[in-house]
């Protein structure tokens, strides 16, 4: 009654050739920024970045807009800049933190003022407030 059929499915899903593109707002969302020069699978440029004049494709490289590279550029070199202020002071705040916990290793590490505050905001009930302070309409105790 049935016929018996050979067809091959495959697992893996058809290669798509990604599409250059330049980005002409930000999306922080997925870590592109306005003039960034990317490539981008197309069904990402079709449904987010094309949307309202987001990103456009490009072409040849006559169709970068340049002043738009260049601030991208710019600001790129910035945030690297920052990133390694970031790591240099956090280095230096982690061998602060060993070389004070090593000279007071012996004495109990003292909780700074932040992290009371914090234990404090942990607690979910008053303990100074009872059942008779509270007044629940329709339960009567």
């Amino acid at each position: 009654m049935f016929k018996p059929t050979s067809v091959c499915y495959s697992a893996l899903t058809k290669r798509t050739k990604k599409v250059r593109v330049q980005v002409l707002r930000d999306f922080p969302r997925f870590q592109l920024y306005k003039g960034q020069v990317t490539q981008v699978k197309p069904s990402l440029m079709r449904n987010y970045l094309h949307n309202f004049n987001g990103a456009k494709y490009i072409m040849e490289d006559t169709d970068i807009n340049t002043i738009l590279f260049e601030r991208y550029s710019v600001q790129e070199q910035e945030r690297e800049k920052e990133a390694t202020a970031l790591a240099a002071a956090h280095q230096a705040a982690m061998i602060n933190a060993a070389t004070n916990n090593s000279a007071t290793s012996g004495n109990k590490p003292k909780l700074s003022q932040e992290m009371k505050n914090q234990e404090k905001k942990k607690i979910t009930h008053n303990k100074d407030v009872t059942i008779k302070d509270v007044y629940i309409p329709g339960l009567d105790i």
